[in-house]
């Protein structure tokens, strides 16, 4: 059925579905022979968050969400590792982009550039060995097939669009409350908390994209964007600690700083759009769209 709902009926049934197929994917996804690891760790670090999305919508019905939103996260965390290291050398690659865009001319010279590159290749970017990308993704699996067991007793409370209007509420009003906390901290650690609150309505308007396709498309594009930033902002907070250990790299950490504030004020001018509205009004909004489903399956 993908990630989404389809029917209006049976959303209990639906829930375990959706979370039973994100499940099969990425234990199919861990068998695979022959797949790139950092991809694999990447997608399978997606099917993680495509759950936990689900289960913070349920959260208000759901009495096992912080067991299952706790698992899911375990599972994500044992690759964590492997995918972090090699984001840095990536996120480096983006700033010597932006810096040499520069009009003036690029501040970190090549030779520095390339210099401090090959310091974060050989430190971060190292693959892991076999014998860990054959054991990762098997710790992985089996937490996963733990939770696979569970999702047949999954239950809610309540009745119709309320099983899922209540959470898609709550994580838009967090939505709207961690912009106004980042607008008065300004910091790396409000923004990346906020961050986790929209990538969970990002999830939210991918599962009830069937109700208005055609009004929810742009939407979601536009949390996806804003996501993007907000990861951006995240993975250069990250590379400024690592390169904070290195000598001389004043410039490239100030070539961050520059960086990290164009995302922060394109990422709250986007929020402010998207936060508009009242979370009763946008709770509203949606139970609109979802009478617009059919019944049944």
């Amino acid at each position: 059925m993908g990630f989404e709902f389809t029917h209006r009926g049976g959303i209990e049934r639906q829930v375990r579905s959706i979370a039973r197929e994100q499940i099969d994917k990425a234990l199919l996804e861990c068998g695979q022979d022959g797949a790139e690891f950092g991809k694999l760790v990447h997608g399978l670090r997606r099917r993680c968050k495509k759950l936990r999305g689900l289960v913070r919508l349920i959260e208000p019905h759901f009495k096992q969400w912080k067991q299952e939103n706790r698992a899911f996260g375990d599972a994500a965390d044992v690759l964590s590792g492997t995918r972090d290291a090699a984001v840095q050398v990536e996120t480096f690659a983006h700033v010597l982009a932006f810096d040499a865009r520069r009009d003036s001319g690029a501040r970190i010279d090549a030779e520095h550039g390339a210099a401090l590159m090959q310091w974060l290749e050989s430190g971060l970017g190292q693959a892991p060995a076999a014998a860990e990308r054959a054991r990762l993704p098997a710790d992985f699996a089996t937490l996963l097939k733990a939770a696979r067991k569970r999702t047949k007793d999954w239950s809610l409370s309540g009745r119709g669009f309320d099983q899922i209007g209540d959470g898609l509420e709550r994580t838009y009003r967090r939505m709207r409350d961690g912009l106004a906390s980042v607008e008065a901290a300004q910091t790396a650690e409000a923004l990346h908390a906020w961050r986790k609150d929209c990538k969970y309505h990002w999830h939210h308007v991918s599962l009830l994209l069937p109700t208005a396709p055609d009004l929810l498309r742009s939407r979601k594009a536009a949390i996806d964007r804003l996501g993007e930033m907000l990861g951006d902002h995240h993975n250069l907070a990250v590379l400024d600690e690592t390169l904070a250990t290195h000598d001389a790299v004043a410039t490239a950490r100030e070539v961050i700083a520059e960086r990290q504030a164009v995302l922060a004020f394109d990422a709250l001018e986007l929020g402010r759009q998207l936060t508009a509205e009242k979370p009763t009004k946008l709770l509203d909004r949606f139970e609109q769209y979802w009478s617009l489903l059919p019944g049944r399956s």
